[in-house]
């Protein structure tokens, strides 16, 4: 089972409009099978105020662009719901959508997160045969959330993220790592230029179930392919066993 993934490292203007035909030239001059924006790519990360009804509409333009080319597209956006605001990663496919709200807000320098309210728990998703859990940005910090989507069958991490300058080290550091001790594939795709939080610094990447980069961005806009194997997941599974040692009978105080 293969599944080919684009990290499209775009810089989101503040209007809707001009994104979503940011994303539409992407899908027509990039083969994939999904296509991953970053944190907030829709609205632009420095937005914070949101309209219900451009953001219907908005999510209506991407169905349908994901059932006429039968693709799938995880957006990082706002999402409106019970008097809240989220934000979130939401894969739209042609067999319907999949909401992740960030679950853990950055509110220290640089970042500013107050408007959004915390997600209460983790999303996963199926497509082509492959399942993927859905995380943003400083979720990444915190390493129960990729290991729970491991040990619930996760192949792969899609991650949405908006990283300033700052944070570069940690991500180098923090998303190899979480590949490896999970084995699964970790697909972060980040912002470039800058923004509220400063200069983002790009670097999107995607690290192997064993940790190691397979495809990886500079700086600048840039669209990376890489291509998913459930075989290498596999074989990466037999040389590391971490999963499979996994002990039931700890408890942790």
């Amino acid at each position: 089972m293969e599944v080919r993934i684009a990290l499209c490292q775009v810089p989101g203007s503040g209007d809707v409009n001009e994104n979503l035909e940011e994303v539409r030239r992407i899908t027509e001059k990039v083969s994939a099978d999904i296509y991953l924006f970053p944190e907030l790519f829709l609205t632009g990360y420095g937005c914070r105020s949101f309209d219900g009804s451009v953001l219907a509409k908005a999510e209506r333009s991407l169905k349908e662009l994901c059932c006429e080319k039968g693709i799938a597209v995880a957006m990082g956006m706002p999402v409106v719901r019970g008097g809240e605001t989220f934000n979130s990663l939401v894969f739209f496919s042609p067999e319907g959508r999949t909401e992740y709200d960030k679950l853990y807000l950055a509110n220290f320098e640089p970042y500013n997160e107050e408007v959004f309210t915390p997600g209460r728990g983790p999303s996963m998703v199926e497509w082509k045969g492959m399942r993927f859990g859905l995380l943003i940005c400083y979720d990444a910090m915190f390493p129960e959330i990729h290991r729970y989507y491991a040990t619930h069958g996760a192949d792969a991490v899609l991650m949405a993220s908006a990283s300033a300058e700052q944070s570069e080290y940690a991500m180098n550091t923090v998303l190899p790592a979480r590949s490896f001790e999970n084995t699964v594939y970790t697909l972060f795709c980040n912002n470039t230029g800058t923004g509220p939080a400063g200069r983002y610094f790009g670097g999107s990447c995607a690290y192997s179930p064993l940790g190691k980069a397979l495809a990886k961005a500079g700086t600048g806009e840039e669209v990376v392919t890489v291509t998913l194997s459930s075989s290498e997941i596999e074989s990466a599974r037999k040389i590391r066993t971490h999963l499979a040692d996994l002990r039931s009978d700890i408890v942790w105080d």
